[in-house]
Formats: C-alpha cells, sequence, structure tokens
C-alpha cells in the first residue's frame, strides 16, 4: 500500500488554488537558502530575496499581518480578536543543507530548479521543508482571501539556520519571551513515520507518529595516558587498555530503561488492537506491567530506543604506529542520546563512577533532552482530529522524535510542541531526497498537506473554532 492511497477528503476547500501554490513552491526552491555552521559563510542575499517573494506573493498577509525581519528569520503576527486566547504558532525554517560536491550529475533536475515534472516538484528543500512553508502561508492567505476572522493570534515563523545552528528559532523565542507570550501550541516539521504496528504487538494495524519531544545529545570523550614504549613490558598497562576497560564499563552500566508518557499513550491507544500476547494483556494495564513491556521495548530494534539513552563508541585516535609498540595519549568518542530522564550532569557522574580515575571523561558537546508535551492538550488533540479527517486507515501515536528540530527553543513558550510535517510522502522518495539527491515532492501530498493545514487553522483559530 502507498502513503497516497491513504489521502481522504481530497475535495475539501474545492477552491484551493493548488496549481498556483505549486507554482509558488517551485519560485520558493530556486533561492539558495543555504546555511552554515559558521554564520560567516553564509550568503544572506538568498534569504532577503526569498523573503521578498512571499511578500509578493501572499498579498493579503502582507497587508494584514505584521511582518518582522529578526537576524534573517521571518515573524509574521496575525491578530486574533479574542486576547483571552493564547496564540497558536506555526514554523517552518528557510534554510536547506548544501549539495554535496560532485553529486550535480545525479540529480534527474538540478537541486535549485523547482522543476515540475511527471507530478512532482523537484529542488533542495521540496521536502525539508519549504513545501511545509510554502503549505503555512497558502493555508493563511486562503482564509484571509476569503475574510474569515481570526479569533486566536496565529504566529508565522521561519527559521534562518535551522541546519546548522538553531540561532534564528533561538532568537524569535526570545523575542516572543519577552512580549509574555505564552502560546497554546506549536507545530513544526517531524515524525510522521507510517509503519505497521506488529513490533507493538498489532500486526495489521497501520501507525503514524506525532513527535511530542526530542532526545539529547552528547558526545562524551574519554582520554588516557601511559608511558608507551615496547610492547614486550605491559607491566603498567597501555592507554588503549585503559580506553577499552572504560568503554566496556560505560556500556556495562547505562541507566535503565523508562516508560514515558508518550509510550503509555501509545499503548493505550492501540490497546484495542494489539492482537499478540502476552502484550494484549500488559497494554491494558501499562503501570502494572511496566518492566515487562520495556523488556518488550528494548528486544525490538524499532522501539528500544523510545525507552532508553543509547550509547554508540565512534571514534578512537592516538594509537601506536606500529604493532609492537604501545601507545601514548589516546582519546575516544562516545555518543549518546539522552532520554528526558537521564541529563548530561547525572550521566557524566554515573559514568565516572564506573571507569575509574584512569581515564578522564568529560562533554565535547552536550544538549539535555527537549521537555515532553503533554499528549492531553488541546494542540495535540485538534492535530489528531484534523489528521484522521484526511489520512485513512492510520492510528497516529505520541512519539519522541527522531531528530533534532528547531521546535525546541519554543518549550519554555508552550506545553504543547508538536513535531509531525503533514506530507505523507512515499517512505523511498523521503529516504532518498530528504539531505540527499532528486529531493522532491508529489504535488499530491503537497496539496493534502494544505489541507490539513488549512483544516488546522481553520478549527483553531477561526470564529467558529477556536475555543473549546
Amino acid at each position: 500500500m502507498t502513503n497516497a492511497e491513504l489521502f481522504i477528503h481530497e475535495s475539501d476547500y474545492p477552491d484551493l488554488n493548488i496549481p498556483s501554490a505549486t507554482a509558488r513552491l517551485q519560485g520558493a526552491l530556486r533561492f539558495k537558502t543555504v546555511s552554515h555552521t559558521d554564520p560567516a559563510l553564509t550568503d544572506q542575499r538568498p534569504f532577503e530575496a526569498l523573503h521578498a517573494f512571499l511578500r509578493e506573493s501572499y498579498p493579503r498577509l502582507s497587508a494584514r499581518a505584521t511582518w518582522e525581519t529578526i537576524g534573517h528569520s521571518l515573524l509574521i503576527t496575525l491578530p486574533g480578536a479574542d486576547a483571552a486566547l493564547r496564540p497558536a504558532l506555526l514554523m517552518a525554517h528557510q534554510d536547506v543543507v548544501p549539495v554535496i560536491p560532485g553529486t550535480e550529475a545525479v540529480w534527474r533536475h538540478g537541486p535549485f530548479s523547482g522543476d515540475l515534472e511527471d507530478g512532482y516538484i523537484w529542488g533542495r528543500g521540496a521536502m525539508d521543508i519549504k513545501q511545509m512553508l510554502i503549505a503555512i502561508m497558502e493555508s493563511a492567505e486562503y482564509w484571509l482571501d476569503r475574510g474569515r476572522t481570526f479569533r486566536r493570534t496565529l504566529y508565522l515563523a521561519f527559521g534562518e539556520d535551522e541546519e546548522s545552528a538553531s540561532q534564528g528559532a533561538a532568537a524569535i523565542a526570545r523575542t516572543l519571551a519577552a512580549r509574555g507570550v505564552t502560546l497554546e501550541y506549536v507545530l513544526d516539521e517531524g515524525s510522521g513515520d507510517v509503519m505497521d504496528a506488529a513490533d507493538y504487538g498489532a500486526p495489521g494495524t497501520l501507525v503514524c507518529t506525532i513527535g511530542l519531544y526530542e532526545k539529547g545529545y552528547g558526545d562524551l570523550r574519554l582520554r588516557a595516558s601511559s608511558r608507551g614504549g615496547h610492547s614486550s613490558n605491559p607491566f603498567h598497562g597501555t592507554s588503549l587498555g585503559d580506553l577499552a576497560r572504560a568503554m566496556t564499563a560505560i556500556l556495562d552500566h547505562m541507566p535503565p530503561p523508562r516508560m514515558s508518557d508518550a509510550v503509555r499513550r501509545t499503548l493505550l491507544t492501540l490497546g484495542p488492537r494489539i492482537t499478540e500476547m502476552p502484550m494484549a494483556q500488559w497494554a491494558r494495564d501499562p503501570q502494572r506491567y511496566e518492566k515487562e513491556i520495556l523488556d518488550w521495548f528494548c528486544a525490538r530494534e524499532s522501539l528500544y530506543h523510545q525507552v532508553r539513552t543509547t550509547a554508540a563508541p565512534t571514534m578512537i585516535t592516538g594509537g601506536a604506529p606500529a604493532a609492537n609498540v604501545m601507545p601514548r595519549d589516546m582519546q575516544a568518542v562516545i555518543n549518546l542520546r539522552m532520554i528526558p530522564e537521564d541529563t548530561p550532569d547525572a550521566l557524566l557522574g554515573r559514568f565516572r563512577a564506573a571507569v575509574g580515575d584512569r581515564v578522564q571523561l568529560d562533554w565535547l558537546q552536550q544538549i539535555s533532552a527537549s521537555v515532553p508535551s503533554d499528549p492531553e492538550a488541546y494542540g495535540y488533540r485538534r492535530l489528531r482530529e484534523t489528521l484522521e479527517r484526511y489520512f485513512d486507515r492510520l492510528v497516529f501515536i505520541p512519539v519522541q522524535n527522531k531528530g533534532a528540530t528547531d521546535a525546541r527553543q519554543y518549550e519554555r513558550l508552550c506545553r504543547c510542541v508538536l513535531r509531525f510535517g503533514p506530507f505523507l510522502e512515499e517512505e523511498d522518495i523521503s529516504r532518498e531526497g530528504i539531505h540527499g539527491v532528486n529531493e522532491r515532492i508529489s504535488v499530491r501530498a503537497f496539496a493534502q498537506g494544505i489541507r490539513v493545514l488549512t483544516h488546522l487553522i481553520e478549527t483553531t483559530c477561526l470564529s467558529n473554532g477556536a475555543a473549546e
């Protein structure tokens, strides 16, 4: 089954001008808004040209909304009539990753061509994520063009450097925080994976994921020194041996798995569809059977990362130049992805106790896990209801987001920060194109994503659906 076979209610909003929206996405893809970790290397002129393009392309938003440029990020404010309602924020990022040198000839259409062919829109950013930026603009412009009143204030926030530093989104969030703004919900890219729920014990059930938080990230450095010398006399040991024992100790002393609220909610949602025993029994009472469920998750490649911090040794340097020479100063790196319960400080203390004092440990870089959002929140429920309208036979479940996004910058302003791009493109196309070659999106998936966002704005921000 293809993802497109899951699309329903494609006749909603029949006056949506999909060919015009497609043309505007084509235009946006032609701007080479590539960001770099070193801001000095980023050419800002394409960003400025994109801003001018957006203002010209969306005249109602240009006339009715307040546009602010923060650095080269954009914050667009559509004021709502009811000040008692917390605003909503829809977000995307303007920047794209560079095209890998030497791969240009592999692209079937130029990476910044914006070509339309065979039902696909081609170009860097078509899936990550200028399609979301344009779809958000299309949806807001649609309601303004029809004279509808916004009851809830709506922010459109487009960072400039999600692919490199996320400073643009951080600056927007600081601006809103300084104004005392708190948000009802935030929607950013992420998750949206469609899969069979067999690993949950519900074979034949199709699930689709909504991201509620992001794991933390850490590069743990291990340093060891020894005298070196000839390998025939290893009386005092070697730095490599010390590193090997330290890495083994760390991997053997990882913190235990934990069950998050998202996992509990997923099991309760899937409970009636779980047929495989004993999970069918355990899912009815996740609190009672927590240990058994955690063991089940840890034994499955698709699930284990949801319940535990992971560690992967990735680098080792400083080895001897010959097999009969003992090395002196050596380093290794273990990459960790941390669940919210495991903080960088707590992990460092745990590992130091396990390793002892022959090997030094410190973080090369680290960032704590983001704050899990509430799956009972208004925004999550409204998003799920909207998705259930436009995608048939899918059960939507809350999970941790696989990658890092700009969304975490807004968590101090909101208890409902969601990661879901409503563009359910086929898996092989997404896998090839996102950060790879031949990035593209089908017009059909793009159009369905616009309908999702148009409906979400209607039900959460307009006068007849903004409040429960």
